[in-house]
């Protein structure tokens, strides 16, 4: 298998992540109408799965969408895709699609169309080069704003992205790794498929509102209590983060990452902070020991019903 393979679940089968194909009449493909979630595996274990199906029912319920399997099923399926992949490592992506309107129309009421679960298990990933991810990224600070959430809510995790695709050539094309996306009101939100924290003293401060609340955000005020940081959510515009005595990304693509550059000035003496670098490597040791972790093999067995059903 190439490093760049994976396997994928799909009306009931199992085939390679290459050959998963939706349909230009669906609704997730026309009006990008499909939510999802990804969760990481390491050393053959998932990371916070419970938390991540959850927030992955809430984005169903908040699009009015159903999975037509049970939490259990799609555990299992997830699971199953990993373990056919022959993977230690990887990303795990779920996703409900809106599914086809009645009768194969291109258009129709969206209350009648059948809601579709796919699944597909990749090699591990870093949201940003995985250079960066070790050594330190560059932010750029977007002039392109985030999507409000009174239009599209950032905490149902979806594929409404061209704020962050604009915002990613901006970054790109400035000779950055990454870019910061801001809300309407001028506040730091996140950028894509990552949140923000930075270090002052021992204060950790993450952006409040306008963003994906991740289940790594969510991990590191965990870490932080016991590092004996405090850590708060808090309204940031782009002028707070001029003092920052650090600063770093956290995503289920690639952990805690130092941010060593904001735009054209160097976070710090330029290298990844000593108290990054210290949560960082508690993040992966306590995840080596188990914490928060569902092993893949636990997950392959299901009754007999269920087999039926998943595959």
């Amino acid at each position: 298998m190439s490093e760049h393979t994976g396997i994928a679940f799909r009306d009931g089968a199992y085939l390679p992540v290459e050959d998963l194909s939706i349909s230009v009449l669906d609704p997730a493909f026309s009006c990008s109408d499909v939510v999802f979630d990804a969760v990481s595996v390491s050393d053959g274990a998932f990371f916070r799965l419970d938390d991540h199906m959850a927030r992955f029912r809430a984005s169903c319920d908040h699009v009015y969408m159903t999975s037509p399997y049970s939490d259990a099923e799609m555990m299992h399926i997830m699971a199953q895709c990993v373990d056919r992949a022959g993977l230690s490592d990887a990303l795990v992506l779920a996703l409900c699609t809106r599914g086809r309107f009645s009768d194969g129309h291109v258009k129709g009421d969206p209350r009648f169309c059948e809601n579709e679960f796919i699944a597909y298990a990749v090699p591990y990933y870093t949201t940003v080069p995985e250079s960066c991810a070790r050594d330190g990224v560059h932010l750029w600070v977007a002039e392109t704003r985030r999507a409000p959430n009174a239009a599209i809510d950032q905490r149902a995790k979806n594929f409404n992205r061209m704020d962050l695709t604009r915002a990613q050539f901006e970054a790109l094309n400035a000779g950055a790794d990454a870019p910061l996306l801001c809300s309407t009101e001028g506040y730091i939100a996140e950028g894509p498929g990552f949140n923000l924290w930075l270090l002052r003293g021992r204060e950790a401060l993450t952006p409040r509102d306008n963003l994906l609340e991740g289940i790594t955000r969510k991990t590191v005020f965990d870490l932080c209590a016991e590092a004996g940081l405090e850590a708060k959510a808090a309204d940031l515009t782009p002028a707070d983060l001029d003092d920052a005595d650090e600063m770093f990304i956290c995503s289920s693509a690639g952990g805690l990452m130092p941010v060593t550059r904001l735009n054209d000035k160097p976070i710090g003496n330029g290298a990844p902070g000593i108290t990054t670098s210290q949560l960082r490597d508690l993040y992966w040791r306590k995840r080596t020991e188990g914490w928060y972790t569902t092993a893949v093999a636990d997950l392959l067995e299901l009754s007999p019903a269920h087999r039926a059903i998943a595959g």
